[in-house]
C-alpha cells in the first residue's frame, strides 16, 4: 500500500480523497433518479416492486409491519442482549437529555420578539440494514427525537427476504415505537418524502445509509428536511505516540467493515509505524469475519500518510473534515482539530465505543459536510419559531425609514403596506 508524503503530495492526496468520495457518483445519481421516477409514476406498487428486487423478497409483504410480527421477532433476542440494548438506550438518553436550545426574549420600547424551538411533527428514522443490522442507529435516531417531543416517529428499515431483524425489533419494542415499515434504499426515502399510498409524508428524514440513500436524501431536500448527508463511513486516525499497531489496524477495520465505499486512513509522523500498521492489516485481514467488505474498502479507499509538521496534518484533516477522527498524541493540540464529525481522544477512546455505548450520537456528517454541520442531536428535531409584536410607538419611530428602504428597493407594495397603518393606534 502506498505511503503518501503530506508535505510533498498535498494536492494529489486531496484529489484522491475527492475521487473516493465521488466514486460511481454519476451511476448512483442516475440509478436514484430512475427509482424516483418509478415512485412518482407507480407509487406504492413501485415501492413493493423495488423491494422485491433489492431486498430479495420471495413474495409480497405488508409495507407496514404489524406489532405481532415485531413482538415475535423481538422475542428471539436473549435477556442478556436485551439488557445490553437497554444500557445503550440509557446512555444515549443521558447524553442527549440536556441538549436543545431554550427560549430567548428580545425587547425594545414598543417591540417584543420571542424566539423558541418547537419539535418537528412527523419524522422518519431510516435504519440501514442491507449488509448488517443496526439497532444502534435506530436508538441514535429515536432517542433524541423522543426527547425533542416529535409527535409522530416513523421507522423504516430494509428487510432482506422480507424479514425484520430480531435485534432491530427488540430495540423498536424497548423504544415503544409503533409505526414501522419494512422498506429501505432510495425507494424508502422517496416514498416518505412524497407520501405514496399508505406510506405517510414526513417533514424530516434522518439516519445514515449507503450512497443511494445519501443521494436520495440530497434529492428530496427542500421537499422535506434532512439531518445531513450521512453516506459511507469515514475514519482518520492521527497518531504521534507509541501505541500498538494492531490497535490502529483494528480501528481502521471497524469502519471499513461498514461498506466497500468506506474511507479510512492513518496520519503519522513515523514511516516505520505506518509500515507496522500495514503489516498488521495484511496479517489480520486473513482471519477477519468481514474480510470481503474490509478488503475492498482498504484496497480502494484507504490512505496512509506520513507528515513532518503536526500543523500541516491538522490543517489537512480540518480541510478533509472526515466523519470520525481518532487523535492519539499530544492532547494539548486537540483543540486545533475543528471539523471532523466527532473527535475521539486517546487510545482508550475508539470510534467503536462511540458507535455503541458512550452515548454520543453516531449519525454524523460525511463527505466533508462536517465543515458546515454537526451530528444528529435533539436540535435536529426542532425548528426555530419567532413571534413578533410591535406597537404604535415603535411604528412611529421607524415606519418612515422602512418606507424609504422599500422605495430604494423598488418594492412599492411594501411601502404602501406600511403607509396604510400610519395613524392607527
Amino acid at each position: 500500500m502506498k505511503i503518501w508524503e503530506l508535505e510533498k503530495e498535498t494536492q494529489a492526496l486531496l484529489s484522491f480523497i475527492m475521487s473516493c468520495r465521488n466514486q460511481n457518483k454519476t451511476l448512483i445519481k442516475k440509478a436514484t433518479e430512475q427509482i424516483r421516477e418509478e415512485i412518482l409514476t407507480s407509487g406504492e406498487d413501485a415501492v413493493k416492486r423495488l423491494s422485491k428486487t433489492y431486498d430479495r423478497w420471495d413474495r409480497e409483504y405488508p409495507i407496514k409491519i404489524h406489532m405481532e410480527e415485531i413482538e415475535s421477532q423481538g422475542s428471539k433476542v436473549s435477556r442478556r442482549d436485551i439488557s445490553i440494548l437497554k444500557g445503550m438506550i440509557k446512555n444515549v438518553r443521558l447524553f442527549h437529555k440536556d441538549q436543545g436550545a431554550g427560549q430567548r426574549t428580545y425587547k425594545r420600547k414598543g417591540l417584543s420578539v420571542v424566539e423558541d424551538y418547537i419539535p418537528v411533527e412527523n419524522t422518519l428514522i431510516y435504519v440501514p440494514g442491507g449488509k448488517a443490522a443496526y439497532p444502534s442507529s435506530l436508538i441514535m435516531g429515536a432517542v433524541p427525537a423522543q426527547i425533542a417531543g416529535v409527535k409522530n416517529i416513523y421507522v423504516t428499515t430494509p428487510t432482506p427476504y422480507g424479514f425484520l431483524n430480531p435485534y432491530v425489533a427488540a430495540a423498536i419494542l424497548l423504544l415503544d415505537i409503533r409505526d414501522v415499515y419494512r422498506i429501505g434504499g432510495a425507494q424508502a426515502v422517496y416514498a416518505f418524502a412524497l407520501g405514496v399510498g399508505t406510506i405517510p409524508k414526513v417533514d424530516l428524514i434522518v439516519g445514515p445509509g449507503n450512497a443511494f440513500v445519501d443521494e436520495a436524501k440530497r434529492d428530496v431536500y427542500g421537499t422535506v428536511g434532512i439531518d445531513m448527508l450521512a453516506g459511507p463511513s469515514e475514519l482518520i486516525v492521527l497518531c504521534t505516540k507509541d501505541v500498538s499497531p494492531e490497535l490502529v489496524a483494528r480501528d481502521l477495520f471497524s469502519q471499513a467493515e461498514h461498506d466497500e465505499m468506506a474511507t479510512v486512513g492513518l496520519f503519522s509522523n513515523s514511516k516505520e509505524f505506518i509500515k507496522e500498521v500495514i503489516k498488521n492489516i495484511d496479517r489480520l485481514m486473513l482471519t477477519n469475519e468481514r474480510k470481503d467488505v474490509i478488503e475492498k474498502a482498504i484496497k480502494a479507499n484507504s490512505m496512509f500518510v506520513y507528515f513532518k509538521d503536526m500543523d500541516n496534518a491538522v490543517d489537512f484533516i480540518n480541510t478533509m473534515a472526515p466523519e470520525h477522527m481518532e487523535f492519539m498524541g499530544d492532547e494539548s493540540l486537540a483543540d486545533k482539530v475543528l471539523y471532523p464529525g466527532i473527535i475521539y481522544i486517546g487510545e482508550m477512546t475508539p470510534v467503536a465505543m462511540g458507535d455503541y455505548y458512550i452515548g454520543t450520537n453516531h449519525v454524523l456528517p460525511t463527505g466533508g459536510a462536517g465543515r458546515f454541520t454537526g451530528g444528529l442531536s435533539v436540535d435536529t428535531f426542532k425548528r426555530r419559531r419567532v413571534r413578533v409584536k410591535m406597537d404604535g410607538d415603535f411604528f412611529k419611530r421607524y415606519g418612515d425609514k422602512a418606507i424609504r428602504l422599500a422605495r430604494i428597493e423598488g418594492l412599492f407594495a411594501h411601502s404602501e403596506a406600511i403607509k396604510v397603518r400610519k395613524g392607527v393606534k
